[in-house]
């Protein structure tokens, strides 16, 4: 009876990790697009590394970034608008592998972005860790831009909105 007790409360353990690094996962995606830039630097351990092969006007260059300080530069542009409901980050076949020692998980999606400017999408590969303060961060996170299409017409259909409209803004 004690082994199967255990052995319930160890997968527990797992899927209530997998929901944790889901909630960063989306916590990061939302803030992106709400324009929380802090909260989208509160994804990352304080030693993270960050790769962006193929990152849209970058003139072909890959980017590499280590630590949090090195990656703010990269989503400052974030908070620095006023915050409200723009963009779209959406994912897809979301996968989340975690470790059985609950100290690391692989986790990997699908991602498109929808801008005003066109559409682009690609993958999110990397590892989240949790840290002592209980929340899980990407420790090492490579975001590769697969493919994108420029608009070159725009008919505006719809406002962005200010997040009075969200219940959690």
């Amino acid at each position: 009876m004690k082994k199967e007790i255990d052995a319930s409360t160890a997968r527990v353990a797992r899927l209530e990790a997998k929901e944790a690094i889901l909630s960063t996962l989306n916590k990061y995606l939302y803030s992106m697009d709400t324009r929380f830039g802090n909260d989208v630097l509160d994804c990352y351990t304080d030693d993270a590394i960050l790769d962006v092969p193929n990152f849209p006007g970058a003139d072909g260059n890959d980017l590499h970034f280590e630590g949090r300080e090195q990656i703010a530069p990269l989503y400052a542009p974030y908070a620095q608008r006023e915050p409200g409901i723009g963009g779209g980050h959406h994912t897809a076949n979301i996968a989340i592998n975690v470790e059985p020692d609950l100290s690391r998980a692989a986790v990997s999606a699908y991602f498109m972005t929808a801008t005003i400017n066109g559409v682009q999408g690609g993958r999110y590969e990397g590892f989240m860790r949790q840290e002592p303060d209980g929340q899980w961060r990407w420790e090492k996170l490579s975001i590769t831009s697969a493919w994108g299409w420029k608009v070159k017409e725009v008919e505006t259909v719809s406002e962005p909105v200010g997040l009075q409209h969200s219940p959690f803004g």
